[in-house]
């Protein structure tokens, strides 16, 4: 019997439950807004690691550059999130799901024009590659039948979201080096900030708190959205602490968690029964799979 150690576990955990979390977007959360979906995954995530935060460390950081990163990461993302789960309900998953693939792509540029880390050349001709297939995915499925071209409106809204995560992922290191326990710390705090971002987002949108209590039909929707997504989160923020030891291990970690793109690209194809053109699905398959590796040669 083969044991498999723990941080491999978690990983896995990691993976399904990213998964999971954009097969209940598109099946369980058809009648919640997208920022709603959001604001219920935001107030989850602070409920469960803001009184984490307190009880280890009694309070919170006071480095004003912590907050003003931690204010500019959780802006970018929650826009991020919104065109994300909106392009999920809205849009075929494998054709959505392929762009965020994308994200180490835009990470290793952020990378090299605001910390002037170059990138190998293997790096460079992996991301040309990984690029070239979101844009011959996009251009195969656009220059199909009319029905499609709006299902490219949600994969380019993927690929804006993806934009901006790669860009807000390489500025989470920035807070997470100012502070002790800086994972815990700048994940409970982000939450946080994130919370009060999206709930005024949620306000402008709708004008009414009384509108931002989910129905009853839409609430097992929302549980397993946030069941999911604080699952996957912590799961990996664990696994990333248990391999810091293992040489290389955290390639292997954030690469098994960002297997959840292939799973849930097939997922569409299979459970859902969608359709997208040929040449785009090929491309979608080159570019998850030259983003798996864009990963591995990147971190």
């Amino acid at each position: 019997m083969i044991v498999l150690p723990l941080w491999i576990v978690l990983s896995l955990v990691s993976m399904v439950a990213y998964a999971a979390r954009a097969i209940v977007v598109k099946r369980a959360c058809q009648q919640v807004d997208s920022r709603q979906i959001v604001l219920v995954g935001r107030i989850t995530g602070t409920m469960v690691l803001l009184p984490l935060l307190l009880m280890k460390h009694g309070s919170l950081p006071t480095d004003p550059v912590f907050w003003a990163v931690t204010f500019v990461t959780s802006l970018i993302t929650m826009f991020a999130s919104i065109m994300f789960t909106e392009a999920v309900m809205k849009g075929p998953l494998a054709l959505v799901i392929p762009m965020q693939a994308a994200v180490p792509v835009f990470s290793l540029l952020t990378l090299w024009a605001l910390f002037h880390e170059s990138p190998s050349i293997s790096a460079i001709v992996w991301m040309l590659v990984s690029m070239s297939a979101v844009g011959w995915m996009l251009y195969a499925n656009y220059r199909g039948e009319d029905a499609m071209h709006k299902q490219t409106l949600y994969a380019t809204l993927s690929l804006i979201a993806a934009i901006l995560f790669g860009f807000s992922t390489i500025l989470d290191r920035i807070p997470i080096s100012r502070v002790e326990d800086g994972a815990l710390t700048y994940s409970a705090c982000w939450h946080l900030v994130s919370l009060v971002l999206v709930f005024g987002e949620c306000l402008r949108k709708e004008r009414s708190i009384r509108r931002l209590v989910p129905t009853k039909a839409a609430v097992w929707g929302l549980l397993l959205f946030s069941v999911a997504i604080l699952t996957a989160f912590t799961a990996q923020q664990y696994a990333v602490q248990l391999s810091l030891g293992i040489g290389g291990a955290i390639v292997n970690v954030k690469s098994i968690v960002t297997l959840h793109l292939a799973l849930v690209m097939f997922v569409g194809l299979l459970f859902f029964k969608e359709k997208i053109s040929r040449q785009a699905l090929i491309a979608g398959i080159i570019a998850v799979i030259s983003g798996l590796v864009l990963l591995r040669v990147m971190l």
